[in-house]
């Protein structure tokens, strides 16, 4: 008769959009790298429905921009990014080493909603009704970069994603009149974690700067 064997140790990460990835990608690798046992079932879901997921147990743990504080779930803030102003080629305001959203008030603005600000939603928010109808909302950060390299306007994004972004064509500037931030939190159910979502945690605050290395 056969042993009945244990099953493997599993993680069921949700990840909403708008993390950045290098980071991302960091720690995925350290996790394959130093907890190979571990079955990682990933999940890339919407702000609301990784909240909601790791409220009803679907989930172990969760990575978002959204800091939520519900008492059911314990919420830390890992990496912070700045945003910045992607430019397409031959731009005129190129000679000016940062720039403010006042600058940019004159041209279509392309925003990604993933990568919410709340200080800079708020500054948009008190530009010009003329102004504002110049928003542009996109579904990704590549459709920003889409837009912005053929010379259609400026986008607001991560500058790492930015600096990536170059072969697209497009160049970045820093924003000045900031600081206009995202953060990624980590997230994951209140006194139910087990020990690869502990590890997981360890490993996240550690890339984070913030850990025990």
């Amino acid at each position: 008769m056969c042993a009945a064997t244990s099953q493997p140790p599993r993680l069921r990460l949700a990840v909403a959009p708008g993390i950045p990835s290098s980071n991302l990608s960091s720690l995925l690798a350290r996790l394959r790298a130093e907890d190979p046992g571990v079955a990682l079932a990933f999940f890339e879901v919407a702000g609301d429905v990784l909240l909601q997921g790791l409220r009803e147990g679907r989930y172990d743990a969760g990575l978002s921009l959204q800091g939520a504080t519900d008492p059911a779930l314990k919420t830390q803030p890992l990496w912070t990014e700045n945003l910045a102003v992607a430019m397409p080629p031959r731009f005129h305001l190129l000679d000016r080493a940062k720039l403010t959203i006042a600058d940019l008030q004159n041209y279509p603005i392309y925003r990604w909603q993933a990568e919410a600000c709340p200080l800079l939603d708020e500054r948009l928010a008190s530009l010009t009704p003329l102004d504002r109808e110049s928003i542009q909302q996109v579904s990704s950060f590549e459709m920003m970069a889409l837009w912005v390299a053929a010379g259609y306007g400026v986008g607001v994004s991560a500058q790492s994603r930015i600096e990536h972004g170059h072969g697209w064509g497009i160049t970045m500037r820093p924003l000045a009149d900031g600081p206009y931030e995202i953060v990624t939190y980590l997230q994951r159910p209140h006194g139910q974690a087990g020990s690869a979502t502990e590890r997981f945690e360890r490993r996240a605050l550690q890339i984070a700067g913030t850990g025990a290395r």
